[in-house]
């Protein structure tokens, strides 16, 4: 089977080892973070499904990117 053809998904975990994101072919990504408790959260809704997500290195920000060809970056201060 072509691989190009499967649904491919992301994860990113910032660099604290405190926030997971997900790409999720969803118009938002989940967001969790691990504060001693489970918080899940959405991000930013795109136009279609979200397929790529990563975190700045050393902000506290985040992108998303989806198959409308549109990017989000969001600060999460």
């Amino acid at each position: 089977m072509d691989g190009s053809t499967l649904p491919r998904h992301e994860m990113a975990l910032d660099s604290y080892g405190k926030s997971l994101l997900l790409s999720s072919n969803l118009r938002s990504a989940p967001l969790f973070k691990f504060n001693g408790t489970t918080k899940a959260y959405r991000t930013l809704d795109h136009s279609g499904g979200v397929t790529s997500v990563d975190w700045h290195p050393l902000l506290p920000m985040f992108l998303t990117g989806s198959s409308d060809h549109s990017v989000r970056v969001t600060s999460i201060l």
